[in-house]
């Protein structure tokens, strides 16, 4: 997923398992943070995307593969 700031993307919270999803819903991508969760390679690995959660009214953080786009970009 590559979404930008400013995207309309639905959100997946899941439980611990990562199969049983507990809440879903539609927000906007506020802010992108770069992850390196893999070793001290220095190179990217994950981004956190911090969204604007509309049905909760709160900004919540998710990993890049909790979240779609729901529009495309136009180039």
């Amino acid at each position: 997923m590559s979404a930008k700031v400013g995207d309309l993307v639905k959100w997946y919270e899941l439980y611990a398992d990562d199969t049983i999803v507990k809440d879903a819903g539609t927000g906007i991508v506020m802010k992108i943070k770069n992850m390196n969760y893999y070793g001290g390679d220095g190179t990217h690995k994950n981004k956190l995307y911090d969204v604007y959660r509309f049905k909760h009214g709160d900004t919540h953080s998710f990993i890049d593969y909790n979240i779609e786009a729901l529009t495309e970009r136009y180039k």
